[in-house]
C-alpha cells in the first residue's frame, strides 16, 4: 500500500525498551527489595505484597483468635468495639509488618469510634508484630493516658524500630511464633 509505513519493527524496538527500563526500575525499586526478604516465608509475602487493604488487620485478628482457641480459650472475631472476644477479654488487635527500614506503623488505634463518637469497649490491646521469620504477640492492658504510649496521627498510633522499644514494664510478650525458616 502506497504511503503506508511498516510499524512492526518500530513497535517491537518500543516494546524491548519499555521491558528494559521497567527491568531497570524494579532493580532499583525499593519494593522488590523490601519483598525479597519475604520470599522465604509464601504465605507472609502473599499478605505483604497481594493482600488487600484489610488483609494485614485481618491477619492479626485471625491469628490472636486462632492463638486463643489453640490455648483452650472460647473466642470469637467480633469488630464492634473490639476486634476480638477472648475469655473475658475484649481485645484490640493491631497488626503491622517490619518496613524495608526496619520499623513497624501501628495507627488507628481509637479508644472511641471516630464517625459516632461512642467509646470503644476494648479492654486490652495486642500488637502483632510481624517480622519475617517470626510473629511476635505483644499485650497491654488499655491505656488510661494514651498520651503515654502513643502518638496522635488521624487517631492513636505507635512507630518505632520494633518490639524492643516497648515500654516493658507495661507491654508483655504473650507468644513469639516462627514463621519459617530462614536457613532454607
Amino acid at each position: 500500500m502506497r504511503g503506508s509505513k511498516d510499524y512492526s519493527v518500530e513497535r517491537d524496538s518500543i516494546m524491548n525498551l519499555v521491558s528494559k527500563a521497567s527491568e531497570l526500575a524494579m532493580e532499583k525499586s525499593n519494593y522488590l527489595k523490601d519483598m525479597q526478604k519475604w520470599e522465604k516465608c509464601p504465605a507472609l509475602f502473599d499478605i505483604k505484597a497481594f493482600g488487600g487493604k484489610n488483609a494485614v488487620g485481618d491477619f492479626g485478628e485471625n491469628l490472636v483468635h486462632e492463638w486463643h482457641k489453640a490455648k483452650g480459650i472460647a473466642s470469637a472475631i467480633i469488630k464492634k468495639g473490639h476486634d476480638v472476644h477472648s475469655g473475658e477479654k475484649k481485645i484490640e488487635v493491631k497488626t503491622a509488618f517490619e518496613s524495608r527500614i526496619g520499623t513497624f506503623w501501628f495507627n488507628q488505634i481509637y479508644y472511641a469510634d471516630p464517625k459516632t463518637g461512642v467509646t470503644k469497649d476494648w479492654d486490652c490491646l495486642i500488637f502483632v508484630f510481624v517480622y519475617p521469620d517470626r510473629v511476635e504477640l505483644w499485650e497491654i492492658e488499655r491505656p488510661e493516658n494514651p498520651e503515654d504510649h502513643f502518638n496522635w496521627n488521624n487517631g492513636w498510633s505507635w512507630q518505632k524500630k520494633g518490639s524492643e522499644k516497648l515500654d516493658q514494664s507495661k507491654w508483655k510478650m504473650i507468644d513469639c511464633l516462627p514463621t519459617c525458616e530462614l536457613g532454607e
